[in-house]
Order: structure tokens, then C-alpha cells, then sequence
């Protein structure tokens, strides 16, 4: 009795985190994957990029506009200088002042603007791509450990339930042998079994707390709310498995038209041919347009009373304005145009074959994912009927050994191998319902348990 107790406390105090947190709200698959878009740090990135993608954008959309920039300055010329304004020579300190605006604007340049401009919506298209894909990626794992815990926490279940059925095997047997109806060996037997389900449970229960801390790692949780998590436990028969279609070519068709892995490898090829076409511009001349107006002060400019005219009348007076108008025509420039542009038409050939290469490896991925899922299904349909079989040989032998007929090892045995088909049942169960998740991803569908 002093035994049973024991044992008792310790599988409360196994669980003891969890009932303590009873009134805490559980997570749902939904509410773990919006809470990792939200604050994963790899999503935080990714939005980053976005954000660089979207400034380049805008750099790209100024180049359009002519710059434009004020100078002044205020000086002093010491000794004899020559005085810009009157063209003659001054001696002592003479003050003076320039003030100018100047402005230019490229006519052309190969449309190299514009083609830079492509470029960058291009960039803008290929991070929000990018974001997607990440995002994509951090569901599947999100939902990959959330089932991992849910399969360990039933996995636990399974190994109470089976410790306190040896439990009560002890318990009976203590009494059959008080009185006088069973061996001492028999009690041996179960006592190792006992101790055999005691190692299980607490195995599990390890495995149980290494996946909970996965997913709370994945989630990247403070250790409060690390603390009190808990996910939404549906029992296993509960859990929707999607229907495997036929075969895997409506899912690859439709990833192949919609996934971001694959837009970004077309978008990437469009940018290769803009990267080309912006390094044949080199081979073109280039038209520059330039204004100036600016006007100065003087000290040396006086008027007929021998003193400096006005600082505002010199101002209006000495205004000056010109135009340039500049070409740039390459003629040779060390071969250095024709390697940029061989370098871009490798990027075009490089750009493609990443295309083919995506294409291929997301259909052997969606091929391989129905036929995973497809052998699970067959395999779950073979452990359920060997669970069944399981069951009644078990409910067989429960009767023999309650009425004496076996010993208890024979007892043990059959029990070892119905455990052994709960534990197959409910690991392929949970391996069908991922892997249909996942062609349920494939296809476009939410991934839910439900």
C-alpha cells in the first residue's frame, strides 16, 4: 500500500506544472502560428528586406528628377588679386561674396533609369516573395512540433494508464498471495512490469517536455509565458485527416502557378534579363544637361563717389546665368562594358536553370509528400486492425489470467504487445495527419487539425 502511494505522489508530481496551470488558456495550432509571424525574429528579417526593397524603389523613381543644389560663399583676398567682377587688379583686403544655384539632369543614358526602375519593382516583388516563403516554411515547422507535442502528450497518457493497470495487477496479486491462491514468483513477475511501465511513463515525460520545449523555442516565448503554455489537446481519433487525391498532380500544378518559391524564380529570371540589358547601356552615349545662375559682391566695385556700390544692388547687377550641355560617347574603356555584359548573360543562363531546378525540386517534394502520405494512410489502416487484434487477444488473456491459467509473464507479454500496438496506432495516426497537412499546404488549403 505504502508502494502504491508513492508511486501515486510521483506521477502527481510529474504532472504537477500542468495542474497547477489548469485556468490557463491553451494555444491552438491557429494562435501558435499567428503569434510566430508576428514575433519570430527570421519573419522580422524578412520584413526588413521588404522595407530596403521598398526604399530602393523609391531611390530608383528619383533618379528621374534633376538635382539641384545652393552655394554660397564670404572671403577675403589679401594683396594683389584679380577681382572677378571688374576684371582688374586690386590690392589690400577686399570682401567678397558669391551666392548660385546649379542643377542637371541626365537627357539620356540608354533609358538605364527606367530599366533600373524595373528592376526595382522586380526587387519589391521578389521580398514580399521572400517574406511569403518564410513564412510558409515557419508554418510547417510550427505545425510539425505542435503535433510532436500533442503525440507525446497522448504517449503519456497511454504510459499512466498502463502503469496503473500494473498497479492494480500488484495489488491483486499482494491479496491472491495473503491468501494463500497465487505464488510468490507471480508477484516478481508483475513487479518487474511495474518498473518497466515506471521507466516508460518518466521516458515519456522527458520526450513529452523536449517537444513542448521545442514548439516554445519555435515560438519564441518569454520564460512567464513559456511558463503557463499549454496547447489544445483533441483526442487522436478526433483529428481530421484530409482526403489524398488520386494522384499528385493537381497539387503540383498548383504550386507550380502560385507557390512564392517559384514566382521568385521567375521574378529572378526577369531581373537576370534587366541586369543584361542595363549593362548593354554602357555601350551607348550619354547626354547631360547642366544650368547655373549665380551672382557675388564685391568690395572693389565702387561708384562715382569712389565708394563700394550696395551689397542688394551689386546682387541684381551681377547675376549670371549659363546652359551646358555635355555627351559622353564610350570608345574604349579596357574591354570593361563587353565583360559586364558576358558576366549578365551568364546571370540570365545561371537564373534559369535556378528556375528548372525549383520547379523540380518543389514536384519531387509534392511527389514524395503523396506518397508519404498514401503509405501512411495504408500503414494506419494495417496498425488499427493490428490494435484491434491487440485489444482481443489482451481481453483473452485477461481472462485466463484472472481465472489462473496463465502465469503472470504470460500475462506481461501480452500486454507488452498491445501496448506496443497502441503506441504504433497512435504514432501513425499523428504521422498521416501531418503529412496530409501537408499536401493540404501543397494545395493551397489552411492547415488546420480540425
Amino acid at each position: 500500500m505504502v508502494r502504491l502511494i508513492s508511486v501515486s505522489l510521483l506521477i502527481v508530481s510529474v504532472f504537477l506544472p500542468e495542474l497547477s496551470l489548469a485556468q490557463t488558456t491553451p494555444w491552438t495550432l491557429q494562435k501558435c502560428i499567428n503569434h510566430a509571424f508576428e514575433n519570430n525574429l527570421q519573419i522580422k528579417q524578412s520584413a526588413l528586406g521588404t522595407d530596403q526593397s521598398e526604399t530602393g524603389y523609391l531611390s530608383a523613381k528619383s533618379a528621374f528628377f534633376p538635382s539641384l543644389n545652393a552655394s554660397g560663399s564670404h572671403g577675403y583676398n589679401i594683396g594683389m588679386t584679380l577681382d572677378p567682377f571688374t576684371n582688374s587688379f586690386a590690392l589690400g583686403a577686399i570682401r567678397s561674396n558669391n551666392f548660385g544655384l546649379s542643377s542637371g539632369v541626365t537627357l539620356y543614358n540608354g533609358f538605364k533609369n527606367h530599366l533600373n526602375l524595373k528592376r526595382a519593382r522586380i526587387g519589391l516583388d521578389l521580398a514580399a516573395t521572400n517574406l511569403e516563403q518564410s513564412k510558409n516554411d515557419l508554418a510547417l515547422m510550427i505545425s510539425a512540433a505542435y503535433l510532436n507535442v500533442l503525440f507525446q502528450e497522448e504517449f503519456s497518457t497511454i504510459a499512466i494508464l498502463n502503469l496503473d493497470a500494473t498497479k492494480r495487477q500488484v495489488d491483486r496479486i499482494s491479496k491472491l498471495i495473503d491468501a494463500g491462491a497465487a505464488a510468490a514468483a507471480d508477484l516478481l513477475d508483475v513487479k518487474a512490469q511495474e518498473a518497466s511501465d515506471f521507466a516508460t511513463l518518466i521516458s515519456t515525460e522527458n520526450s513529452r517536455q523536449l517537444a513542448k520545449l521545442n514548439l516554445v523555442q519555435l515560438l519564441q516565448l518569454s520564460n512567464e509565458e513559456a511558463t503557463s503554455f499549454e496547447v489544445v489537446r483533441p483526442r487522436s481519433e478526433d483529428l481530421v485527416t484530409s482526403d489524398i487525391p488520386a494522384n499528385a498532380s493537381s497539387a503540383v500544378s498548383f504550386a507550380i502557378q502560385s507557390f512564392p518559391e517559384i514566382r521568385a524564380a521567375g521574378l529572378s529570371v526577369d531581373d537576370a534579363y534587366l541586369s543584361l540589358d542595363i549593362a548593354k547601356t554602357n555601350y551607348l552615349p550619354r547626354l547631360f544637361g547642366s544650368y547655373n545662375f549665380g551672382s557675388g559682391y564685391s568690395e572693389n566695385i565702387k561708384g562715382a563717389d569712389l565708394q563700394p556700390i550696395p551689397f542688394t544692388t551689386q546682387l541684381s547687377a551681377n547675376i549670371n546665368q549659363s546652359i551646358f550641355f555635355s555627351l559622353s560617347i564610350p570608345v574604349f574603356n579596357s574591354f570593361a562594358s563587353r565583360s559586364s555584359v558576358q558576366l549578365a548573360e551568364i546571370g540570365v543562363l545561371q537564373s534559369k536553370y535556378a528556375q528548372e531546378s525549383t520547379a523540380q525540386v518543389l514536384t519531387q517534394s509534392i511527389e514524395s509528400a503523396w506518397a508519404d502520405a498514401f503509405a501512411a494512410q495504408k500503414s494506419l489502416l494495417a496498425q488499427e486492425a493490428a490494435l484491434a487484434s491487440a485489444e482481443l487477444a489482451f481481453a483473452n488473456t485477461e481472462i485466463k489470467f484472472e481465472a489462473g491459467a496463465i502465469s503472470a509473464l504470460e500475462y506481461a507479454d501480452s500486454r507488452t504487445l498491445l501496448d506496443n500496438a497502441r503506441i504504433n496506432s497512435l504514432r501513425t495516426r499523428y504521422d498521416l495527419v501531418f503529412k496530409t497537412k501537408i499536401l493540404d499546404f501543397y494545395q493551397g488549403k489552411a492547415i488546420t487539425l480540425r
